[in-house]
Order: structure tokens, then C-alpha cells, then sequence
């Protein structure tokens, strides 16, 4: 196997991930992120330039380092890691049938590579007086601001991803229910509030934008970029906190707002399968992260709960052995 072997490959791969497999946008940019910092991190660690890596350099050794990397140097979580992880093991798969058997060995090896299991997070999101208080930071007398105000506004009524929100033109809204498209090319109806829907209306005729262009852009008129969202998010978070210190915490993303929409919904007694199918989630065993979560509805389950009688605790004598045993 040539060196130029391997990069073109690279580049079928992606190929066949647009073409054949018709792989979602994310996921291609999910991979494409993958073998950027896995070529950079193969140049320097066999000394190399990103042309001439070959197949010998792309061993399970060398994968098993580029993971301690991700996780000692950039400092990525087990999700992340598993994450470039599973894209290295898609690429294995397709190049498996592509070359000579002598990589073979090396690929059933990556293959077997485990997924580390992480400690999962608990979930932040916002009560309504912070939810509120991030909204009233936004600055509506400016064209970004409305924009902005219009973008959040949307993400806490919908409870979409950032995602699915950025990807939104005026075609995919019809009497008041907008359509998402979420993982997998799975789309779903979402109902609006009467404000909501003609806010949008609103702000399409202002800026004359056509059925199939993005609702939410920049003043350049290009689609605004998931980076770009959670930088204003930032921006107006750090606003917000002046005036509502509870909003100082390092665990807010504009993901909380999906998470605050799914915690409202819960804590007005609407059924986790009703949520599950609100947020597009495919089980909901993946919604029941929201039910540990909320310490308040905890709480109110622990009222129901009559308190045991306290007893004291005899005294026990105990033999010679298990004196010293429970002294050790």
C-alpha cells in the first residue's frame, strides 16, 4: 500500500458518506472534525507531514494515543472521545474491503477499541425567572438583538436543538406549528405560541427572506453557525448575570434552553412520552434524565413518604475476632 493510499481513501469516504450512505450534515461535519485533529496528531506523532501518512502509521497503537490525547491534552470528556472514536470505526469499516489483507489485523484491532464509560452530567436548565431574565438582557433596539431575541425566544417554545432551529427557512412553518428536522432525518411537528408565530412572520418580511432561505442569519446574509449561536448566547448570559447572579453557572449552553423547555413541561404534569415525542427523542429512557434532575419534584415525592420511627441502636457484645476486626 502506497502512502497516497490512505488519503485517498479518506476522501472516498466522505464521498460515500454524501453520495451513499447519505449521511445527515451533522454527521458529516461530526467526522470531518474527527480526522482533523487525528491527521494533525498522526504528522506530529510519527514525524511526518500530513501527505505522507501512511497505513503503518494508522495503527491501533497510534489511535489508542490520539484518545489519551483527546482526553490528557485537550481535556475532551469519555462522550467526546467515544464520539471521534466511532467515526475512526466507521472509516475502518468502509476501508476494510478497499485494501490488501495485511490491514486487516490492525482493523478488527481499532474495531475492538472500547467506548469508556463517563460519569453523566446533571442536566442544567433555568427556572422561569432566569429564563426571563435572559431574555430582558437582549438588546431588542438593534437588529442583532431581535434577531437573537427572536432565535432564544424560539429555542425555549420549540425545546429544539440549536441545531435544528439554525436549519428553520418560512417553508417549514405552517399555521402556527414549525417542522424539525432532528438526528437521523427524523422530523416532527412542533405547535407555537400565537407571539411566537407572528414574530416570525414578522421578522421575514423585514428582511425579506424567501421560503427556502435560513430564518436566522447574519448581516452578511449567510446562515448563522451553531459557534455563532452559542457566542451570543454567551455574550447575553454574561449580561443577564448582572442583574440575576443564579445565572452564574458553568453548565449553561444554549442546550440548557432545551433542557429548561423539557424540565417546564415536567414539572406541568405532562407525561414523559409526550415530552419524549416533543423533544424527537427516539426512547425515553433518554427523557427520563429529566425526571433525576429536578431536586423540587424529588422533594414533593419525599412528602408523600411517612417517616419510619427512629430506634436506637442496641448494644451489641462482641466476640474477641470481630472486636478486632471492627477496631482494623
Amino acid at each position: 500500500m502506497t502512502s497516497g493510499c490512505f488519503q485517498a481513501l479518506l476522501q472516498r469516504f466522505f464521498t460515500h458518506l454524501h453520495t451513499e450512505h447519505e449521511a445527515s450534515h451533522h454527521t458529516i461535519s461530526a467526522y470531518r472534525d474527527t480526522f482533523r485533529l487525528l491527521l494533525r496528531f498522526m504528522a506530529d506523532h510519527c514525524g511526518t507531514t500530513i501527505d505522507q501518512i501512511s497505513w503503518e502509521a494508522f495503527s491501533p497503537d497510534t489511535v489508542l494515543a490520539f484518545l489519551q490525547y483527546l482526553e490528557n491534552k485537550r481535556l475532551n470528556t469519555a462522550r467526546t472521545r467515544n464520539a471521534r472514536l466511532a467515526a475512526i470505526r466507521a472509516f475502518v469499516r468502509f476501508v476494510l474491503g478497499n485494501v490488501s489483507p495485511d490491514f486487516a489485523g490492525n482493523a478488527q484491532r481499532i474495531l475492538a477499541i472500547p467506548c469508556k464509560r463517563g460519569v453523566r452530567p446533571v442536566l442544567g436548565f433555568l427556572n422561569l425567572n432566569e429564563v426571563e431574565s435572559l431574555l430582558a438582557a437582549i438588546d431588542v433596539s438593534t437588529w442583532t438583538g431581535r434577531r437573537d431575541y427572536l432565535l432564544f425566544s424560539l429555542l425555549y417554545n420549540t425545546g429544539a436543538r440549536i441545531s435544528e432551529v439554525l436549519q428553520l427557512t418560512p417553508a417549514d412553518l405552517q399555521h402556527r406549528v414549525v417542522r424539525l428536522r432532528g438526528k437521523g432525518r427524523k422530523e416532527r411537528d412542533v405547535p407555537l405560541w400565537s407571539q411566537t408565530h407572528r414574530q416570525i412572520q414578522k421578522w421575514c418580511r423585514e428582511n425579506k427572506i424567501n421560503s427556502d432561505q435560513p430564518i436566522f442569519g447574519n448581516r452578511a446574509g449567510k446562515p448563522l453557525s451553531r459557534r455563532s449561536g452559542a457566542r451570543r448566547f454567551a455574550l447575553i448570559l454574561r449580561k443577564a448575570q448582572k442583574g440575576c447572579p443564579a445565572l452564574r453557572r458553568p453548565d449553561l449552553s444554549p442546550h440548557s434552553i432545551r433542557h429548561t423547555t423539557a424540565m417546564h413541561l415536567l414539572q406541568s404534569g405532562v407525561p414523559l412520552e409526550v415530552i419524549a415525542l416533543w423533544l424527537g427523542h427516539e426512547q425515553v429512557a433518554t427523557t427520563h434524565g429529566y425526571l433525576e434532575a429536578d431536586l423540587t419534584m424529588k422533594s414533593q415525592i419525599l412528602s408523600h413518604l411517612q417517616p419510619t420511627p427512629w430506634r436506637r441502636a442496641q448494644k451489641r457484645t462482641l466476640s474477641n475476632i470481630m472486636a478486632f476486626l471492627e477496631a482494623l
